[in-house]
């Protein structure tokens, strides 16, 4: 039984050194004889194969590279996608650089002074501000600034809701407070 194995052992590490000795040029390591030369000549086939194969492929590779680049160029295809560059909320006001819509909606919160609270019949709850340009203006539950909108109105105080453009905010908002008398809170 053990003279078996060590046959069945034996056998495997010669078949094991002949696939060797076959895959190595020439049938030996050192290489030489005739099968050298056939296997030169397959090899040199190969080769040319191969070389003939990334010429293709340099190519294809170099029209693309010889593509225009500028960016007039481009053109996104959305293939029935939307655009990931344009807004979810909707179209934004095309404004230029400096220029603000008239009144409260061209104001931003910080820029606000509240002065007085006015209760009416029809619409409850009104705040009477003072904008930057020094002249009064009435808001509203619901009206529009620019960085932001009116959420609430109580007796002595205005909440706005601020938009947040900090990325490393969780929150896209925040409430800011405007109180009627904020000096004699403070003392």
């Amino acid at each position: 039984m053990r003279a078996t194995r060590l046959t069945l052992s034996f056998g495997i590490v010669i078949v094991a050194i002949a696939t060797l000795f076959a895959q190595a040029p020439g049938g030996r390591p050192g290489g030489g004889g005739a099968a050298t030369s056939t296997r030169a000549t397959t090899a040199a086939t190969t080769t040319t194969a191969a070389t003939g194969s990334e010429s293709n492929v340099q190519q294809s590779l170099q029209e693309i590279l010889e593509e225009p680049s500028s960016p007039e160029s481009y053109k996104y295809d959305p293939q029935g996608r939307r655009d990931p560059f344009q807004s979810l909320i909707g179209p934004t006001p095309k404004l230029q650089p400096g220029q603000r819509p008239p009144g409260p909606p061209g104001f931003l919160i910080d820029e606000i002074k509240l002065q007085g609270v006015i209760r009416t019949k029809q619409q409850g709850l009104v705040a009477m501000v003072n904008g930057p340009d020094n002249k009064g203006y009435l808001i509203r539950i619901g009206d529009k600034v620019l960085d932001g909108e009116v959420i609430r109105i109580t007796p002595s105080s205005v909440v706005f809701r601020q938009e947040v453009n900090d990325p490393t905010r969780i929150e896209r908002f925040r409430e800011v407070v405007k109180e009627l008398s904020p000096e004699a809170a403070k003392k």
